[in-house]
């Protein structure tokens, strides 16, 4: 399947909005168990224990925005159906060297965030490259659930198709971007989380998605919908951000997002805002 799909137009706006008001009802659902215990997020983090409740919700959540694409395409007409979605995760073509781009880019993009964090007078990093203690964990989590299972198949496989008919690739990217960076708040709304929703963490957090979300779409289109490509671009970002430790109270993050910006701004100069690739008709 293209990045276009077989999928008939009509509908297509109302099944996004459908899945909208499903992802963000499934991720209310899955943050009520740390409201109702009162433990917040940042504190289960730190103390390593969650409730069996608080870690169903977790993974309710790293899991809503596939959740509810399978169950949109599963109950709305001319959308599809369970089986050609699900089919998405063997299409497309894409060889060796993209794999090796979206595993080695993202490594370099965090090893030059916290260069230039050191040129710029703020603290080096405790390490340069370190594996983390609970690395087995977190490389499954990170890119395997949230990364990867957990949101790609809805982001690019069932909303970037169905935006991109109406307002292409660009327009869509950017309305997934903000819908994806605002999705990736539901942190603060756990006991105490509202103390990370600092001006800069906003700020890198829209920048960051909306770039990584028309990155993500230039990968999709270029290699003809290969979801299984934008999954391991996912998990090479995660697994940078595992791997190379960041200063603390730096501004790291605010740099790996303008690092993606620049990325985005290159491929939105030299392709095609309808398709995000060089060819009209690639995607």
């Amino acid at each position: 399947m293209n990045a276009n799909g077989s999928l008939r137009s009509d509908g297509q706006l109302a099944a996004v909005a459908v899945w909208g008001a499903l992802l963000f009802g499934l991720t209310g659902i899955g943050v009520l168990p740390f409201l109702i215990s009162g433990q917040g997020l940042d504190q289960a983090k730190a103390s390593g224990t969650f409730s069996n409740a608080t870690f169903a919700g977790i993974l309710l959540t790293a899991y809503a925005p596939t959740i509810a694409a399978l169950v949109t395409v599963m109950v709305l007409p001319r959308q599809g159906g369970l089986r050609q979605c699900l089919r998405q995760l063997g299409g497309g073509s894409a060889g060796v060297l993209w794999y090796l781009l979206v595993f080695a880019a993202p490594i370099g993009i965090v090893l030059a965030a916290d260069g230039i964090n050191v040129l710029l007078g703020g603290a080096a990093p405790p390490a340069w490259f370190a594996v983390p203690k609970n690395f087995a964990t977190a490389a499954i989590w990170g890119p395997l659930v949230a990364g990867c299972l957990g949101e790609e198949p809805a982001w690019r496989g069932f909303a970037l198709p169905r935006l991109s008919s109406h307002f292409g690739a660009l327009g869509a990217s950017v309305a997934i971007g903000l819908l994806w960076g605002t999705w990736h708040l539901w942190p603060a709304l756990t006991p105490g989380g509202a103390s990370h929703l600092s001006v800069a963490n906003l700020t890198q957090t829209y920048v960051r998605m909306v770039s990584t979300s028309i990155l993500y779409a230039w990968l999709f289109n270029s290699t003809k919908g290969s979801l299984i490509l934008v999954m391991a671009a996912h998990a090479g970002h995660n697994l940078a951000i595992d791997l190379i430790p960041l200063p603390d109270a730096s501004l790291v993050p605010v740099i790996i997002a303008l690092l993606y910006l620049a990325a985005a701004v290159a491929v939105i100069l030299t392709t095609s805002p309808r398709t995000l690739t060089r060819s009209q008709s690639a995607a």
